[in-house]
């Protein structure tokens, strides 16, 4: 009988032990919520952490899952952003903010150099389609029962010079040539 005994307290000593393990490996298996810093001094070849923050929001959001929080620091951010993912509930999602006290742009315009004056009051720049990648904002217009087209074609894509509107005149396929006249 003290073989029998032996063997199961053995045997219980390994469930045990397996109990224990188990329980290990699902507690230090559970990763906690981070939180990545965004600065316009940083790359986006860093870790996102106080000391070597993302240079692109973007790449936050690449890093980022449920839980997380992607802090920006003072700067303007010329990029689009498309996150990859939100969160499973209310209490459980990536939180974007502006670092405290920080003044933070988000920009999805560029800023278009070389523009050659042809005469007075007219300014010419001719970009390739390559300086937009695969969307050119100058071919998608501006369509639907809710906008008033006001007797003209608009798009996407607009030509600002400080913080006056520009109209484009004409557009060819291979690449776009702005005639720019202030409204």
């Amino acid at each position: 009988m003290r073989l029998m005994d032996l063997m199961i307290n053995i045997l219980n000593m390994n469930k045990l032990k397996l109990l224990f393990l188990f329980w290990l490996i699902s507690t230090t298996t559970i990763t906690s919520a981070r939180e990545y810093h965004v600065s316009v001094n940083g790359k986006d070849t860093n870790n996102g952490t106080p000391e070597m923050p993302f240079r692109t929001i973007m790449a936050a959001v690449n890093a980022a899952f449920p839980g997380d929080t992607i802090t920006v620091h003072t700067g303007t951010y010329r990029e689009w952003i498309n996150p990859l993912r939100g969160g499973t509930s209310e209490s459980d999602r990536i939180v974007y903010r502006a670092a405290p006290g920080e003044k933070v742009e988000i920009k999805g315009s560029e800023i278009a150099k070389g523009w050659k004056k042809e005469k007075d009051g007219v300014w010419k720049l001719t970009l390739p389609n390559s300086f937009f990648g695969d969307y050119n904002p100058y071919q998608d217009s501006i369509f639907g029962d809710w906008f008033n087209r006001m007797g003209r074609i608009h798009h996407t894509g607009e030509v600002f010079l400080n913080g006056n509107h520009f109209t484009k005149r004409n557009l060819l396929k291979r690449y776009i040539i702005l005639w720019l006249i202030p409204q």
